[in-house]
């Protein structure tokens, strides 16, 4: 008997498996954020840092890729509703940015 994949009830949430620290693991700085891709189920964020190159006269401010982080889409969107929760408890939420209240 076959059976459909749509008529079959959902199956219910599995708890995560439990977290490993790892004191060894890379660690970013960024200052921003130089945007974002969506290559294929996954979405790619390109980090960005503000670096003065003193090589010249003259010190110039760049802005240098920092790094990528490549999320997949229920990644990203748990990346995002977590930083979002977390923004707001801190009294930092994005709705409050350049003073929209």
């Amino acid at each position: 008997m076959y059976i459909s994949s749509r008529s079959r009830a959902p199956q219910p949430r599995q708890a995560p498996p439990p977290l490993v620290d790892n004191p060894f693991a890379a660690e970013l700085f960024a200052t921003g954020c130089a945007g974002f891709t969506s290559l294929g189920g996954t979405v790619v964020l390109t980090l960005e840092a503000a670096r003065c190159d003193h090589s010249g006269e003259t010190p110039v401010v760049e802005r240098v890729v920092a790094g990528r982080i490549a999320l997949t889409i229920a990644g990203a969107q748990a990346l995002a509703a977590g930083l979002n929760q977390f923004l707001d408890q801190q009294g930092l939420a994005p709705a409050r940015a350049g003073g929209h209240q």
